[in-house]
């Protein structure tokens, strides 16, 4: 079982394209983080960039029970230990716990100019000091994440995109290789910014390209009798390489319908499913 991981991004950022930029209210955010915890979530990803987001973890978890924090280091940030340190001091005083499980360089170019020296100082004292557990990239290839452990082999977890319309990596022996050797693999867009759970008429014009494999989605939770979301979760629990999935919720109601569901693949799924075309792929060109 792949265990779950909630994402915070939704939180006061407007995030997702389904959500359609609505703000939650703090009512609203603290119900999803109750949720979470009552639910057996015990692990949150945020980051500094999500606005208030790891204020409001910090001041809404139960920390009785031990809840992770995993966060990030903007590419500004990361190429200073100055800097590093910094940032990372911040996001504990603000989410109100001693260590970060996680933390992931956010943009994985970060390791790409002339600071990259600095970046590899700075992750090392942070694990020096006892800061955090683990270091990585959120990155948005197999390419990058290869490319990164290479260039910094301290790298021990990696967040990728993957779902059930976007299966690039899912039969990738290199990160079935990473994770036998001890290497963390954390998936997200497990739907895709909400995209894959809207319907065809809500989908916008310059995304219309989506809608062949979303439709052929909707098709097979027609004829299956198994919901796009079930669909969406049945996947990520294929993923022989993942070890978690970072899921969001605009609602607890529906975090409780993420957390609870409990579904297989249909036979020969894949068969009826398209991929989405690579400019659909990522939501940076969106």
């Amino acid at each position: 079982m792949v265990n779950l991981i909630l994402g915070t991004a939704t939180f006061e950022t407007g995030y997702g394209i389904a959500n359609k930029r609505i703000r939650l209210e703090s009512e609203a955010i603290y119900k999803i983080i109750t949720t979470a915890q009552n639910l057996g979530i015990k692990e949150f990803d945020t980051a500094p960039v999500y606005g208030g987001a790891e204020l409001k973890l910090g001041l809404m978890l139960n920390h009785d029970l031990g809840p992770k924090i995993s966060s990030k280091i903007s590419k500004e940030d990361a190429g200073s230990v100055k800097k590093m340190l910094a940032s990372v001091r911040e996001t504990l005083l603000r989410t109100k716990v001693a260590k970060l499980t996680n933390l992931y360089l956010h943009d994985s170019e970060s390791l790409a100019g002339p600071k990259l020296n600095e970046t590899v100082a700075g992750l090392k004292e942070l694990i020096a000091l006892g800061l955090v557990e683990r270091v990585g990239v959120s990155a948005y290839s197999l390419q990058s994440v290869l490319r990164a452990k290479e260039l910094i082999p301290e790298l021990s977890v990696f967040q990728v995109p993957e779902n059930i319309c976007d299966r690039r990596m899912l039969n990738s022996n290199d990160l079935v290789d990473l994770k036998r050797a001890g290497n963390h693999l954390i998936v997200r867009s497990i739907f895709l910014q909400g995209l894959l759970l809207m319907s065809l008429n809500e989908i916008p014009p310059h995304l219309k390209r989506a809608r062949i494999a979303i439709s052929q989605l909707r098709a097979l939770s027609d004829s299956s009798g198994v919901s796009v979301l079930q669909l969406c979760l049945g996947y990520g629990q294929t993923i022989p390489w993942a070890n978690a999935l970072v899921i969001g919720a605009a609602s607890a109601s529906q975090l409780t319908q993420i957390i609870e569901s409990n579904s297989q693949l249909p036979i020969e799924w894949e068969s009826k499913i398209d991929t989405l075309p690579e400019e659909v792929l990522d939501p940076r060109r969106w």
